[in-house]
């Protein structure tokens, strides 16, 4: 196939000098919760909280009505912040894995609720009023109820099994979070006897993370739905989707010889095709998903994508090469360069496709599928680690990102491996 003429680049590594080293937007606190997270969620939380209202509707005695409203995310800090002054903050603790939720009841619905067990109305209950000791053992006894109806949702995702930890009318109860942790709130509105009141579950990424897998799979209570048994089309969707791809950070790409490759050496500076403003692509399995911008989350290195607007492409490759070709051409080289031709001729007129890559994943198909702009995607690699060439998949040198006078991507080689 015809291949268009390579990108020359400085091969003095005084050239390098006045390129611009690249410094990582740090994406700590942007969003960890995708949308099939919130979807899955969402899809639990909401027979959870029918459930709940049909168990408060016996024990109180009167007409419950629980409604869920949107899932949103916020900080931790933000979260909290925003809880009604004079809530009482339960926390809401799995054993297991060592992690905690918080669950905010506003005192006027205790009341209410408090109301209804001694034979009132939720109407003839006060706005506020100290709870006296009867009154917080009748509310731990609800309270220890909502938990459990919580935790049977919760384990229908594949999560721990939850308890009742301390209740507190005044202070976060104990529930320690740092305050940037990406927190979901699942408001929930409540109305005894026309009564209007509402609770607030704050759900820490802390206490997703070690079964966020689970979300992605697709199964519910780990096993999957009987419609599904019976649906073999979507239970094939359903398979492939959950199936785990690897995804590339890719900085930018140049086609080069052979030979001119194999000629690098450290402090030289690969001058890349693409510009630092265009930002990375995402490439899935050698297709392209979409384009993001490069930074870090946490202590590893990250992308926010930005736009899947772009048709995909695939990452092509111009030569056949693997570690022994290239540990033989290697020890070629320096034969090849005292002789005029020295039959390295070939190698300048063979191509291959150089491209830096920010570090690698791997993610399930459909969870990949399913990125959004503004979706932060964590990479294996370390913040600090060192950006690496690769030619045919191959990884054959190292070094850092720059960007060049002209605005263009480049990599100043560190090291050959």
């Amino acid at each position: 196939m015809p291949h268009s003429k390579p990108t020359p680049y400085p091969s003095d590594p005084h050239e390098a000098d006045t390129n611009m080293a690249v410094s990582a937007l740090d994406f700590s606190k942007l969003p960890k919760f995708t949308s099939e997270i919130k979807r899955r969620l969402t899809g639990a939380l909401e027979p959870f909280v029918e459930e709940l209202s049909e168990w408060l509707a016996g024990e109180l005695g009167c007409d419950v009505k629980l409604e869920l409203g949107e899932l949103t995310q916020r900080s931790w800090t933000e979260a909290t912040e925003q809880l009604p002054d004079g809530s009482v903050a339960v926390a809401v603790e799995a054993p297991s894995i060592h992690r905690q939720m918080l669950l905010s009841v506003e005192l006027p619905l205790l009341l209410q609720m408090l109301e209804c067990m001694l034979g009132g109305s939720a109407a003839q209950a006060p706005s506020t009023r100290p709870l006296t000791d009867i009154d917080w053992t009748l509310v731990k006894g609800l309270l220890e109820g909502a938990v459990r109806e919580l935790s049977s949702a919760w384990e229908g995702l594949g999560g721990p099994r939850l308890s009742l930890g301390e209740l507190d009318a005044e202070e976060e109860d104990g529930v320690i979070v740092p305050g940037g942790e990406p927190t979901l709130c699942a408001a929930i509105a409540s109305r005894i006897d026309g009564q209007a009141s509402s609770m607030t579950l704050l759900v820490p990424w802390a206490a997703i993370e070690p079964f966020a897998d689970s979300f992605r799979i697709g199964t519910v209570g780990g096993q999957r739905s009987r419609m599904a048994a019976v649906d073999e089309p979507r239970a094939l969707r359903r398979g492939v989707a959950g199936a785990q791809v690897l995804l590339r950070a890719e900085v930018s790409s140049v086609q080069m010889p052979v030979r001119r490759m194999l000629e690098l050496l450290p402090g030289q500076l690969v001058q890349l095709d693409g510009r630092a403003e265009d930002g990375v692509l995402l490439f899935a399995e050698g297709v392209s998903l979409g384009r993001g911008q490069p930074g870090r989350s946490g202590t590893r290195r990250a992308v926010k994508l930005q736009s899947k607007t772009e048709p995909p492409i695939h990452a092509d490759v111009y030569a056949k090469l693997g570690r022994a070709e290239l540990e033989r051409a290697r020890a070629s080289v320096e034969s090849w360069s005292e002789t005029p031709d020295g039959g390295g001729a070939i190698l300048h007129s063979i191509f291959v496709r150089v491209w830096a890559e920010l570090g690698r994943t791997h993610l399930p198909l459909g969870a990949a599928l399913e990125l959004a702009a503004g979706s932060v995607l964590e990479l294996d690699q370390g913040a600090d680690a060192p950006v690496e060439l690769f030619a045919n998949g191959l990884c054959f040198a190292n070094g850092s990102l720059v960007v060049t006078g002209e605005g263009a991507w480049g990599v100043q080689v560190a090291e050959l491996v």
